[in-house]
């Protein structure tokens, strides 16, 4: 039988039945695949989500473990230099003693500061057998070596065997944006220019004769001082025979001054005579406000 010809108006509503018909049929396949590609996207999200999760995790870890051991580190380097850095102790010499006069003695020993960036301040006294000296406000400079003294000392008969006790020992850092150079700063304080001081045995006391030591200080420094001190030491071949200070009041900056001591007890006929300043010129209270002002500047000072 054959086919009946249909219009064109019902062959174009048959086609548009056949795709219907179709899409219908490929419906539950589509779904299928759009379901199956979402849940392979959602499978993908997760698993990039976990290795976020999981090297962010390991690599925190990891991060956490080299900064500690970067902290470790950095301590080890800082104890290191820290204990680098610490001011090395002081060097003593044996204490002595020497007659000041017939009813008194001198006890004295150098000390040494082999730090350049650091001074001490301490208290010292000195004992030798039941003799015992009044205790002593003691410093010594960066790089200085110096004596400590404890003058005329009352004792029945010369002690023996003394020795030096140090106490209160306290170590103060050299400020270095006061002080970029410490060696230079502080010859820039203590300029002062000693003649090269006499001695002479010339002084007729009584039946006995006295020794005295004359010299001149000029005070080169833009700084003036209240009470400087100077130790005067008198040796003779290379020991030290006679030990004393002298204390200049209210010496000025550019003022130039006169100063005699005088040794009594058994002094010898000749002797050579050598003058130290004994100043801490860290200490703001040993400087006279200058001309003009109300005080010190304050900058010109190190801070402990």
């Amino acid at each position: 039988m054959a086919n009946p010809i249909l219009s064109p108006e019902l062959q174009a509503i048959e086609a548009q039945n056949r795709r219907d018909i179709r899409i219908v049929e490929a419906r539950p396949m589509l779904l299928r695949i759009g379901l199956t590609l979402a849940i392979v996207a959602d499978v993908a999200m997760l698993a990039f989500f976990a290795f976020v999760i999981i090297g962010y995790v390991v690599s925190d870890a990891f991060t956490d473990i080299r900064s500690a051991a970067t902290l470790q580190n950095n301590v080890a380097s800082m104890h290191a230099i820290a204990k680098g850095s610490d001011a090395q102790q002081l060097t003593l010499g044996s204490a002595k003693v020497i007659q000041g006069t017939p009813t008194s003695y001198d006890f004295f020993a150098t000390v040494k500061n082999p730090n350049a960036d650091w001074y001490a301040t301490f208290t010292y006294r000195f004992s030798a057998g039941a003799t015992t000296s009044r205790t002593e406000e003691g410093f010594v400079m960066p790089g200085e070596s110096t004596y400590l003294l404890s003058l005329g000392v009352k004792a029945d008969s010369r002690p023996s065997s003394p020795s030096i006790t140090i106490e209160n020992l306290v170590w103060h850092r050299v400020n270095h944006h006061d002080a970029p150079d410490v060696s230079a700063w502080l010859e820039n304080h203590g300029n002062f220019l000693v003649t090269t001081p006499t001695y002479a045995a010339d002084i007729a006391l009584a039946s006995a004769s006295i020794g005295r030591t004359t010299f001149t200080v000029t005070n080169a420094s833009a700084y003036s001082y209240w009470e400087p001190q100077f130790t005067v030491i008198l040796e003779r071949a290379g020991a030290v025979v006679g030990i004393a200070q002298a204390t200049l009041s209210q010496f000025t900056a550019g003022e130039v001054r006169n100063a005699e001591v005088r040794w009594y007890g058994d002094i010898p006929l000749t002797a050579t005579a050598t003058v130290v300043p004994r100043i801490n010129f860290f200490d703001s209270s040993v400087y006279m406000s200058p001309q003009g002002t109300q005080g010190l500047d304050p900058r010109d000072l190190l801070k402990n």
